[in-house]
């Protein structure tokens, strides 16, 4: 399992004591705490240092976890940013992901999900990051003539009709041959080139569970939303060593593809399965290209 302690997380929320409460437990679990009140003030400790990254409440006086997030993201692009919100609403969460954070947590929260989040959102920029890396020195590669590597080519056309059709995330990624990271990949892809809009990504979303609450052999959880399944993370983990797909593993638990992303993030975060299974998944999708027909 990847180690992220040490890892220089901004807390961001303009209640001084959530705040402090927040930073404390991260320093206890060996991260590198550093508080903000605000979202300016934020600002000007990106701007004095670096980050890996960035807990913020979405409401606050003045500038928004929200609006915040939007300049991280345009100026700090390698700072993952986690949000947390108060308000139990699906579409603020929501928004928040679809607008480029790494995912939320509901106040109030236990220490264990907290942990939890910021560790799949840690391990989640370190996946990007290398993805990046990789992207960069593939296309060296291409200059250099050397062998390319498996191409995915999705007609655009073709997936948006089939996404128009109402076909369930399973299925896309049965029939396009996609990882649930590649799948969501391609909405991204879709959404900038105006094939689809983000209302309709957040839409597909909504449809089915999300996130998921695992049952960890007898750890007290925050009780799970009604909608959202309760998954026996052992289960769970038997099947992934048992070699079932993606696929597969969605229709058995019954969760989106977004939803399989938060059950392997948790299953890494808990011990159950290690960071090498996760990443041999992701390399059963090769590359993704967007072609127009």
């Amino acid at each position: 399992m990847n180690d992220h302690h040490g890892a220089k997380v901004l807390v961001v929320d303009d209640e001084d004591d959530v705040c402090a409460l927040m930073c404390r437990n991260l320093q206890t679990a060996g991260y590198l705490c550093t508080m903000a009140f605000s979202g300016e003030e934020a600002l000007k400790k990106l701007e004095e240092e670096s980050f890996d990254l960035v807990v913020a409440d979405i409401m606050m006086a003045g500038m928004s976890g929200l609006d915040l997030l939007h300049i991280v993201k345009s100026l700090f692009p390698d700072v993952a940013v986690l949000m947390v919100t108060a308000v139990d609403d699906l579409n603020t969460g929501m928004n928040a992901v679809a607008l480029g954070a790494y995912g939320y947590i509901l106040k109030p929260f236990a220490l264990n999900e907290l942990l939890i989040n910021v560790a799949a959102a840690l391990e989640r920029r370190r996946a990007a990051l290398e993805c990046s890396g990789e992207d960069e020195a593939a296309s060296m590669a291409v200059q250099q003539d050397s062998p390319p590597g498996r191409k995915i080519i999705i007609p655009a056309r073709e997936v948006v009709d089939a996404v128009k059709s109402g076909m369930s995330d399973a299925t896309l990624i049965d029939t396009f041959r996609l990882t649930p990271d590649s799948l969501y990949t391609l909405f991204e892809k879709l959404v900038d080139t105006g094939k689809l809009t983000s209302d309709e990504v957040v839409a597909r979303s909504a449809l089915s569970p999300n996130t998921v609450a695992i049952d960890l052999a007898g750890l007290k959880l925050p009780e799970p939303e009604p909608e959202k399944p309760v998954i026996k993370a052992r289960e769970a983990a038997q099947n992934v060593h048992a070699g079932m797909s993606d696929a597969q593993l969605m229709k058995r638990f019954n969760i989106s593809a977004k939803g399989l992303q938060s059950l392997l993030r948790k299953l890494v975060a808990a011990g159950l399965i290690t960071e090498e299974e996760l990443e041999a998944r992701r390399q059963q999708s090769g590359q993704l290209f967007l072609v127009d027909d």
